[in-house]
C-alpha cells in the first residue's frame, strides 16, 4: 500500500468515521429525548384541556344553581305551588311574563345556555326561553293552564326527577329534547335539571337548562397548541349504543359542540378494534395507528356529576412531523461528512506528499548510490527529526564505505537493510505518536457518551425532567384563571385613551338623552394604554348605564382620567342618590340588584369586576361630594405593571 493511501486511510478511520458515528448517535439520542419531551407536552396539553372544560362546566353548574335560588325564581314559587294543586294562579300571566323577562335577560348576560325551562311538579313546561326569547304558550292542559310545549317527560322519568335532592343539579337527556333538532341527531351536552323546593323542602317544580356548547368550542379553539396536534373529543356511553363513541368535537372532521351530531360520526370507526378496546379499558394512554402512522394520546374525563358516562380527550399527532427535523439533520450530517471526506482527502494528499516526497527522493539517491554513483551527496530538506536522522545515517554510511573500501559491499548491504528498517520503525513511531492523542480523546468521548445515555443513569433523566418541569411551570402563569363571569382571556392591544373614551360615550349617548342626562368628557391625559379594548369598553358602558339609571333628570355625569406613574384611573362621577350602607357589601355579588325584576340580571358589576381584575386592575365605587357615586377603574398602563 502506498504511503499516501495509508495516511488517508488512517486519517479517515481515526477521525471521520468515529465523528460521524458519534454525531449520528447524539442525533438519535436527541430525537428520543425530544419525543419524550413532546409526549410530556401532549399530556400537559390534555390536562390543560380537561381543566378548562371542567372549569367551564363547573362554572355553568354553579351559575344554574345560583339562578335557581335567585329572588326572581323565589317570586315565582307561588305560581308553582298553585300549579301543583292543578289551579291557575290569579297573577299567572304577569308572573310568567316577569320570570320570562328575567330568564331572557340572564341569557343575554351569560352566553352559552340556549334553552331554559321552568317545569311544574308534573313535568309540564310553564316557561320556555330560548336564545333570549320567550316561546309563547301553545298548549293548554285540562286545567286551562297554558304550557309552552306539549308533555315533555313520561312517568318513569318524572319519578326519577322527584328522587333528586332539591337545589342540587343533575344531568339527564330529556325524553323529548330532540324536538329542537332534526330527527335522528344527538345533542352534545346533556340537559341540567335543578329541583325547586319550598321552605319545607317539598319539590314544587324544576329548572332545566341546556348548554349550547359554543363556549366550549371557543375555549378549545383558542387554547394554545404545541406540535400541531389535532384534537378530538368522544363520548363513552356503553349504556347507549347510539351515543357510545359519538364524536362531540373534532378538528379533522370540523365537528363542534354547538351542533347536532350525526350518530355515524363515531370514533370507533377511525381506529382498530384492539385500540378501541384499549381506549375503553385504560383511563389514559397512547397508541399508534399503523395504517396512517398517526400517534394518538388520550385521557378519560367525567363531565357530569351524576352520570357514569365519560368523555375521552384525544390528541392526534403525525409521527412523520416529529421525525422530519431529525431526518433532515441526518441528511445534513451525511452531506457534511462527505464534504469533510473530500477535504480530508485533499489534506491527506498534501500531507502525504509533504512526508513522502523526501523519502522518495532519498530512495532515489539510494538507488543511484547502489548503481555505483558513489559521489552522490544527498541533502534532504529539514522537515522532521526522523528524516534528519536518516540523512545523518546515510552520510555516516558513505564515510564508512570510503574508509573501508574492502567491506563496501557487505557494509552497503547492511546499511541498506538498516535504512529500510529504520525508516519503517521511525515512520511507525511518528504515526503512533501523532495518533495517540486523538485515539485517547475518542476513547474518552465514547466513555462519556456511554455514561450519559439515559439507560441506567437516572440522574441525567431527573435533571432533564427537572429542567422541563421548570419551563412548564412558567407557561402556566400566562394562562391565568377565568374570572367569576368566565370572561375569555383578554387580547392585549395598545390603543389611545381619549378616542376610546369618546367612542364609548357615543354608545350610551342615546340612553342618556332619553333620561335627560348630560355626559361630560372632562380634560384627560392623551396617553396610550394596553388591554382588551372591547372588554374594557363593556366595563365602562356598564358603569355609565348604572350612573344614568341612578341619576335624576336633569343631571350631568362627568367622565375623566388621571395618570399616576404606571397606572391610569378612569372615573365615572354621577349626581345620583348613592348606595345605601346596607347594600355596599353586596353590590358586586352576582344576581344582586336593586332594580325591578326583569330590568336587570344583577351580573353587570360582577362581570365588570372580573374583567378589570383579569387586567390586573381594580374597580371601586366611592361616594362623592355631590351625593352620588364615583366609579373608579384603576388599570396598569402596560401589561406586566401591576
Amino acid at each position: 500500500m502506498r504511503l499516501k493511501s495509508s495516511i488517508f486511510l488512517w486519517v479517515s478511520l481515526a477521525t471521520i468515521i468515529p465523528l460521524t458515528a458519534m454525531i449520528l448517535g447524539i442525533t438519535t439520542y436527541s430525537e428520543r429525548l425530544y419525543k419524550k419531551n413532546v409526549e410530556r407536552d401532549i399530556y400537559a396539553n390534555i390536562e390543560n384541556i380537561v381543566s378548562e372544560i371542567d372549569f367551564r362546566l363547573n362554572y355553568e353548574r354553579q351559575l344554574i344553581i345560583s339562578l335557581a335560588s335567585s329572588p326572581a325564581m323565589n317570586n315565582f314559587f307561588p305560581v308553582l305551588k298553585v300549579a301543583a294543586d292543578g289551579d291557575l294562579h290569579h297573577n299567572y300571566f304577569e308572573e310568567v311574563e316577569k320570570v320570562s323577562d328575567f330568564l331572557a335577560g340572564f341569557q343575554h348576560s351569560v352566553p352559552g345556555l340556549d334553552t331554559l325551562r321552568l317545569l311544574d311538579v308534573e313535568g309540564n313546561t310553564l316557561v320556555k326561553v330560548r336564545f333570549g326569547k320567550r316561546l309563547p304558550p301553545l298548549f293548554e292542559s285540562m286545567e286551562d293552564i297554558p304550557y309552552a310545549e306539549e308533555e315533555l317527560v313520561g312517568k318513569d322519568f318524572l319519578g326519577w326527577m322527584h328522587k333528586l335532592t332539591p337545589y342540587q343539579l343533575a344531568y339527564a337527556q330529556l325524553p323529548l329534547s330532540q324536538r329542537d333538532y332534526v330527527s335522528g341527531q344527538e345533542t352534545s351536552i346533556l340537559n341540567s335539571i335543578v329541583p325547586l323546593a319550598d321552605s319545607e323542602q317539598q319539590i314544587i317544580g324544576f329548572l332545566s337548562a341546556r348548554s349550547l356548547g359554543d363556549q366550549l368550542d371557543h375555549i378549545l379553539k383558542t387554547l394554545p397548541r404545541s406540535h400541531n396536534f389535532q384534537l378530538s373529543i368522544a363520548e363513552l356511553n356503553p349504556d347507549n349504543k347510539q351515543r357510545h363513541g359519538m364524536i362531540l368535537y373534532s378538528d379533522n372532521k370540523q365537528i363542534s359542540f354547538n351542533q347536532a351530531h350525526e350518530p355515524e360520526h363515531n370514533f370507533q370507526q377511525a381506529i382498530q378494534p384492539q385500540q378501541w378496546q384499549q381506549l375503553q379499558q385504560d383511563r389514559s394512554g397512547s397508541f399508534i395507528y399503523t395504517d396512517t402512522n398517526q400517534h394518538f394520546y388520550y385521557r378519560e374525563f367525567y363531565p357530569y356529576n351524576n352520570q357514569l358516562l365519560s368523555w375521552v380527550i384525544i390528541l392526534q399527532l403525525d409521527e412523520q412531523d416529529l421525525s422530519a427535523p431529525f431526518q433532515g439533520i441526518r441528511i445534513g450530517i451525511l452531506a457534511f461528512a462527505f464534504v469533510i471526506l473530500v477535504i480530508s482527502l485533499l489534506l491527506a494528499n498534501m500531507g502525504a506528499r509533504h512526508i513522502a516526497e523526501p523519502i522518495t527522493r532519498f530512495a532515489t539517491i539510494l538507488k543511484k548510490y547502489a548503481d555505483g554513483e558513489t559521489q552522490t551527496n544527498p541533502q534532504l530538506p529539514d522537515t522532521s527529526e526522523e528524516l534528519r536522522q536518516l540523512d545523518q545515517s546515510f552520510h555516516y554510511l558513505v564515510d564508512t564505505l570510503k574508509s573501508a573500501q574492502q567491506e563496501r559491499d557487505q557494509a552497503q548491504s547492511m546499511m541498506l537493510q538498516h535504512a529500510k528498517l529504520a525508516s519503517i520503525g521511525e515512520m511507525a513511531a511518528g504515526i503512533g505518536h501523532e495518533l495517540n492523542n486523538p485515539l485517547n480523546n475518542i476513547l474518552s468521548f465514547s466513555k462519556l457518551i456511554e455514561r450519559d445515555l439515559p439507560d441506567g443513569n437516572q440522574t441525567l433523566r431527573n435533571d432533564v425532567i427537572g429542567l422541563r418541569n421548570e419551563t412548564l411551570r412558567a407557561s402556566k402563569i400566562i394562562k391565568g384563571i377565568l374570572n367569576f363571569a368566565r370572561q375569555l382571556p383578554p387580547e392585549y392591544t395598545e390603543f389611545e385613551l381619549l378616542p376610546w373614551l369618546d367612542e364609548t360615550l357615543q354608545l350610551v349617548t342615546p340612553e342618556a338623552h332619553e333620561h335627560h342626562i348630560e355626559l361630560l368628557l372632562m380634560p384627560s391625559p392623551a396617553i396610550n394604554i394596553q388591554g382588551d379594548r372591547g372588554q374594557l369598553q363593556q366595563v365602562l358602558v356598564n358603569l355609565l348605564i348604572n350612573a344614568i339609571q341612578a341619576s335624576d333628570s336633569p343631571a350631568a355625569i362627568e367622565i375623566y382620567a388621571q395618570q399616576n406613574n404606571h397606572t391610569v384611573k378612569i372615573i365615572v362621577s354621577d349626581e345620583g342618590k348613592g348606595i345605601p350602607k346596607e347594600n355596599r357589601d353586596k353590590i358586586f355579588d352576582p344576581f344582586f340588584s336593586t332594580k325591578n325584576v326583569g330590568e336587570g340580571s344583577g351580573l353587570g358589576l360582577s362581570i365588570s369586576l372580573g374583567i378589570v381584575q383579569f387586567h390586573h386592575g381594580e374597580l371601586a365605587l366611592e361616594p362623592n361630594h355631590k351625593g352620588g357615586i364615583d366609579a373608579i377603574i384603576t388599570l396598569p398602563l402596560k401589561f406586566g405593571h401591576d
